[in-house]
């Protein structure tokens, strides 16, 4: 297997793949995009992040960039020093839910955003071309190790979007779900800072990441279970930028139900303007804004897509169904901590969670990976083609409307699969859909 290199960044197993000299060409191709001024590095907590963050803030600062190196933090931490600091851009180490012998660079522009895909196509060109000439110690940037600040600004950012009043008020018991990750340095302070009784599980950011480290369904029941009493649960990514949420006693649970129920609270309470998500999401989007006279604008997956489609339209608020909540009155990217905010707001609204989820008509959804030959996606393509007819949108895979959802199917951008999601009314008909999917596979 070789580097995923995409504009969600770059992916290996660590050593043969992802390793220093890998990482320093890396980031000096970044260093050379950039506008000039300071640079940001953080990380997750997996074990191989500390060296490997450790060289990106080297590199940096061999081409001349003064550091300020924010340790492990949360993704989004990340975003939000490079846009508070003014920074030219930055680095974040996380391979986010890939298994443990991954890590990965994502690349930060300057204004806090991923690189938008054309700014990502400069970068490769740089990379390409590997023709930087070595700088003499003497024009080289200094270190400065910023974590506590950077965390402080992050709390204090995300407090302020919200009615904080409303939700000590309303004496909010929340469980948490950290798996170990970088959202142990954040979310824990920012529930106690909401006045929220919490009952954190894996706070502790030792990287050991738990079997499944993503917010799926199945993880996200087991957490509903054992959080009776709760007035809701969150589990969030490794590096924190994804949330997804469960309510005890009920059947809502999973990750593509946080972005849908926090654009109806936004729109409720009185926001107005577009909605921006990727093609993959649930259909409930399609609701909450219809209900309250908004559209939804439909971007190809990934976070530098949905943003720079957010910044076209002045996007109320946007995301992607993996649990990634962008609000920008905070910042532009995906932040756990903002979902896990305006989750809290919506609960303590009147009416809550409940209500608000009450509110949608049934979706049912089926994900599926599908192994990927050495042909790539064209192949499957083709049959999907033939089988399904022409597709409605070709910007990302291939992607079908239907009355009640959507059928989508592309290559992944985070590891080397095709992924398939259906959606529609009913259990039966999304499962009908996949196999209508599997069957044009072959």
């Amino acid at each position: 297997m070789t580097l995923m290199v995409s504009v969600s960044g770059v992916r290996g197993i660590v050593g043969p793949e992802l390793n220093p000299q890998v990482i320093g060409r890396w980031v000096e191709s970044l260093s050379e995009i950039l506008p000039p001024g300071p640079v940001v590095v953080g990380r997750d907590s997996r074990p191989s992040g500390e060296a490997l963050a450790a060289v990106a803030a080297g590199c940096f600062a061999a081409a001349g960039r003064p550091v300020f190196d924010v340790g492990l933090v949360p993704t989004p931490t990340v975003q939000l020093a490079v846009e508070l600091w003014h920074a030219a851009g930055g680095v974040i180490l996380s391979a986010s839910h890939n298994p443990a012998p991954w890590n990965a660079l994502k690349f930060v522009d300057a204004g806090g955003s991923f690189l938008a895909p054309e700014r990502f196509a400069l970068l490769r060109s740089a990379y390409d071309r590997n023709d930087r000439a070595a700088l003499p110690a003497s024009s080289y940037g200094r270190i400065e190790a910023r974590r506590r600040e950077a965390l402080d600004l992050h709390l204090e950012r995300v407090v302020a979007m919200v009615d904080a009043a409303r939700i000590r008020q309303a004496n909010l018991r929340v469980v948490i779900e950290c798996g170990h990750g970088a959202g142990g340095a954040l979310l824990p302070d920012l529930g106690r800072a909401l006045g929220i009784q919490l009952d954190v599980r894996h706070e502790d950011t030792t990287g050991q990441l738990l079997d499944d480290p993503e917010p799926s369904t199945s993880s996200l029941s087991a957490l509903a279970q054992t959080g009776a009493g709760a007035h809701f649960a969150i589990m969030v990514d490794p590096d924190a930028d994804r949330c997804g949420l469960a309510i005890p006693g009920t059947e809502v649970i999973g990750e593509e139900w946080t972005l849908p129920l926090v654009t109806a609270h936004r729109l409720r309470s009185g926001g107005e303007g577009p909605v921006v998500t990727n093609l993959s999401t649930s259909s409930r989007m399609e609701l909450a804004a219809a209900s309250h006279g908004s559209e939804v604008l439909r971007s190809p997956v990934g976070e530098a897509h949905v943003v720079a489609e957010m910044r076209r339209v002045g996007a109320l608020i946007g995301g992607e169904g993996n649990g990634g909540v962008i609000d920008p009155r905070a910042h532009l990217g995906r932040d756990s901590a903002v979902a896990f905010a305006l989750l809290s707001e919506a609960e303590a609204a009147p009416g809550g969670l409940r209500e608000l989820a009450a509110s949608f008509a049934n979706r049912a959804m089926i994900k599926e990976k599908i192994a990927m030959s050495d042909n790539g996606f064209g192949p499957i393509a083709e049959k999907l083609s033939q089988a399904l007819g022409a597709a409605d949108d070709q910007r990302d895979g291939l992607w079908w409307r239907r009355p009640t959802g959507f059928v989508h199917v592309r290559a992944s951008n985070t590891e080397p699969i095709v992924r398939a999601v259906v959606e529609s009314a009913s259990e039966t008909e999304a499962r009908e859909l996949i196999a209508q999917v599997r069957a044009a596979i072959g």
